[in-house]
């Protein structure tokens, strides 16, 4: 038990800080394009600074929604299995072992990271900036396809439904589903770029 343990944290480690790696590093290069973004000479200048932007914003809302659903099936003390090596989904989630109530944490915990991510931008970051919209859409577009994606089997596992059986019934709709979630995050990525 104990070899097996000293692996599971030194996997997490590795996870850790592979993920915090990937942020430090898209948190510096963000710094240099926002100091660029004002400097920027011509439109293409400006406009590669927002992709930039906007595509660091993508990467963060992943990293942060899984390290999210990582923190909540660990409070829930849920059985899961880490992956050796590095990963953007860096574990499984036993749904066979697991309690309903567990999943509900992992999932929920999930969702919860993406509305702090949008919290901390909004609070943190210097607005009407090229950078800051980057990052505003992508953020805010991920959050729409991630409650897209994800809530509706939260929702009918709340009311008492088989996770597995939901999910199984849910993701069996396949592209459709993700085409629908996609054109979502899309559109309010879209949407915050014209509004600002």
């Amino acid at each position: 038990m104990e070899s097996t343990t000293s692996n599971a944290d030194t996997a997490l480690m590795r996870q850790a800080l592979a993920h915090g790696s990937v942020v430090l590093a898209l948190v510096a290069s963000l710094v240099v394009a926002n100091s660029w973004g004002h400097t920027a000479s011509s439109d293409i200048e400006h406009y590669a600074t927002a992709v930039w932007a906007f595509l660091c914003g993508l990467v963060f809302s992943h990293i942060i929604h899984e390290w999210c659903h990582y923190a909540g099936a660990r409070i829930a003390k849920s059985m899961l299995v880490l992956k050796s090596s590095i990963h953007p989904i860096f574990f499984e989630f036993d749904l066979e072992m697991n309690t309903s109530r567990q999943f509900l944490c992992l999932s929920l915990a999930g969702l919860l990271g993406n509305f702090l991510l949008l919290a901390a931008l909004i609070t943190c970051a210097a607005p009407h900036s090229i950078v800051y919209v980057g990052l505003l859409a992508a953020v805010l577009g991920q959050l729409v396809f991630v409650l897209m994606v994800e809530l509706p089997v939260s929702i009918e596992v709340i009311t008492g439904k088989n996770p597995l059986t939901v999910l199984t019934t849910h993701f069996d709709q396949g592209g459709p589903l993700f085409l629908r979630a996609a054109l979502g995050g899309v559109g309010t990525a879209a949407l915050v770029f014209l509004l600002y």
